[in-house]
Formats: structure tokens, sequence, C-alpha cells
């Protein structure tokens, strides 16, 4: 039997005191129970990484990519055959100039000349005047004018002649009416289907007929025989390097005064206001068409590229001094004689290509 040993009396607990002690020791008890099985919050989970490759920015290329390319190809549209550009119905301001007829409205359908040659303004269907008839035989180009189909030289007189349009025209669509008659010369209207207009002028010229169609009613050979117009391979040149040089609704190549730096030497200027105001002043007599600009070219560059196009090679050629702060030159082919003035521009980042049918320096 265990005996229990007495508590010395300084160490007796008094009895209100032991009365505390246990329910005290049961709380404390309880407390720790509580707190011992009361489960503790667990950790946040991470949310599951993304185990795929993290976007990369970069810039965007400047240029397609091979691969778009290779998608979408392109469609390479062949080049449609280039129709020759016939001269336009240039200003007149010299009376004894002969233009040429005016260009058609229906486009050719036959292959473009190649550089040399020349695109008849009157066949292959250049001009609506494509069908009009000639009298046979005839030799084109009369008096070496370089207006080719349109002025013939006929070895019958003016009445067997003038009995062949009266008529054969006419089978084609054509109405000519006699406009002016004497013993040396007959001048025709003559129109066509599409209301286009020109003038046929028969004269005698012993023991041939000469035979104009022009879009100028002329009436005295003297005229035509002193006439100068260039000829068509000049023009072909031009179109070839400029282009479409004759279209008048392309003001790229279209020189205006304020592109030359001595614009009194090539235009009737009456003042600088009316310049500034916008105003187009008239061309000096002796200039055919309007001047034309070659961008980005000097005249020397322009002319050497003239040269490889075959002008050396059509004309006779000497350099003519200088006009209006370009060079000039003298072109001759035959008995035609006219003149090329290369001007720079006065920004000085083009030429302006100026033709004259006379020499402007005696003007």
């Amino acid at each position: 039997m265990t005996k229990t040993l007495p508590m010395p009396a300084k160490l007796a607990i008094p009895a209100p005191a032991r009365a505390l002690i246990r329910p005290m020791l049961f709380a404390a008890l309880g407390l720790h129970a509580a707190l011992l099985f009361t489960p503790f919050p667990q950790e946040k989970q991470k949310p599951p990484e993304n185990k795929e490759a993290p976007v990369k920015i970069t810039q965007l290329p400047t240029t397609k990519s091979t691969i778009q390319n290779q998608a979408t190809p392109r469609v390479r549209l062949a080049n449609p055959n280039k129709p020759s550009l016939p001269k336009i119905n240039r200003p007149n301001p010299n009376p004894v100039v002969i233009a040429q007829p005016q260009p058609l409205q229906a486009r050719s359908t036959e292959a473009p000349p190649q550089k040399g040659q020349v695109a008849n303004p009157v066949s292959g269907g250049a001009t609506s005047f494509a069908e009009f008839p000639h009298y046979q035989p005839s030799t084109p180009d009369c008096f070496a004018k370089g207006l080719g189909e349109n002025c013939r030289v006929a070895t019958a007189n003016l009445l067997t002649v003038a009995a062949f349009y009266q008529s054969q025209p006419k089978a084609k669509g054509f109405t000519v009416t006699l406009a002016e008659d004497n013993a040396n010369t007959k001048v025709y209207t003559v129109r066509a289907k599409n209301g286009e207009t020109l003038f046929l002028s028969l004269f005698t010229d012993a023991p041939t007929t000469v035979i104009l169609l022009s879009p100028e009613k002329v009436t005295d050979l003297a005229s035509l025989k002193k006439s100068v117009s260039p000829p068509e391979e000049y023009y072909q040149i031009l179109a070839d390097l400029l282009v479409e040089v004759d279209r008048s609704d392309n003001p790229a190549n279209n020189a205006t005064p304020e592109n030359f730096a001595q614009p009194q030497m090539f235009y009737n200027v009456v003042s600088e206001a009316e310049l500034q105001q916008g105003a187009i002043p008239e061309l000096r007599p002796g200039i055919d068409a309007a001047p034309k600009l070659a961008q980005g070219q000097t005249p020397a560059n322009f002319y050497q590229s003239m040269s490889a196009a075959g002008l050396s090679g059509f004309f006779e050629i000497s350099q003519h001094g200088q006009y209006g702060g370009g060079t000039l030159y003298k072109l001759k082919k035959g008995s035609t004689t006219f003149f090329l003035n290369l001007v720079p521009t006065k920004d000085q980042n083009g030429t302006i290509v100026v033709t004259w049918l006379k020499d402007p320096t005696q003007s």
C-alpha cells in the first residue's frame, strides 16, 4: 500500500484555492485538446504552369514574307502592244506648217514598230482614215517633207485624179464635198464615219498632180513646198523616250513657263504678274507642239538617249550654238531642216525638249 506523505504546512494550499485548481486544470486540458485537433489552413496551391512556349513579340518586317508570296503568287500580266503614237493636233503658229492627221480613237491591233521604224499614220487602223483610198500609181512623201502617206505625187493630170476621189472614197463610207475649185487646184472637205474631218487638196504640178490630206486647209502649192514637218522618225524616238509623249492630258510630260529659267525666250510673255496669276502665254512662232519635260535627266544624258534610239542614224545632226540657256541642234533629212533645243529646267532637275521649225537665233 502506497503511503502519501503529508504536504508541509508552508506549502499547503488553502481550501478555497484548491477548489479553483481542478476547474482550471480541466479548462487548460480542454483548450490544449482543442488546439491539437483544430486543422491548420493549407498552403494556397499555385496554378499549374503553362508549359507552352512563351509568345515572342518582334518588330514587323518592312517587306513581304516569302511565305506570303508563295501562298498568293503574283500574276504578271503581259505587256499589251504599245501602239504607235501619231502626232497630235499641234498648235500652228507657222502658217506654212503642214500637220499630220488627227490620231484615231480606235487603237491599232498591229504590233508596235521597232525602234528606228515608223508607224504609218494612215494605215493599219492608225486613224479613222485607215481605209481612205490613195490614187495609184502615186509616190508618198511628196517633196521629202516627211509627210509620208499624207502627201503623194500621182503621175496623172488633175482631172483624172479628181475623178478618182469623187467616187472611190464614197464607196468606203467617206463624204467628199468640193470646197474650192480653180484651174490648178481643187480642195475637198472629207468627213469620216466617226465625224472626223480632214482636207484633201489636189494641185497641178505638171506633169504630175500633188495630193495632200491634212487637218489644215491648204490652197497654195508654193506654201506646201516651203512647209516644214519633222519626219515621223523624230516623233517616234520621242515617244519611246517620253512615256505617252503625245497625250495632252499627261501634265507630267508637259513643260510650263515656270519650268524655264528664261520663259520669254519661248513664250510671248506679257508680264511677270500674269505668270504668277497662272496665265499660260502663247508659244513663240516656230515652235512645233508644246515643249516636253524629261524629269531627272540632264540635256547631255537625254541627247545620248536620243542618239542611242537612232536619232543620228536618221538625221544629219550638227550643233547650232545655244538658245534659251540650252544647246541647239540642227537636224536635216532630205530637204527638211528643223531644230532640237534641249534646255535644262530652272531647278536643274530635268530637261525641256523644244522642237523648232525654224532657227530661233534668227528670229
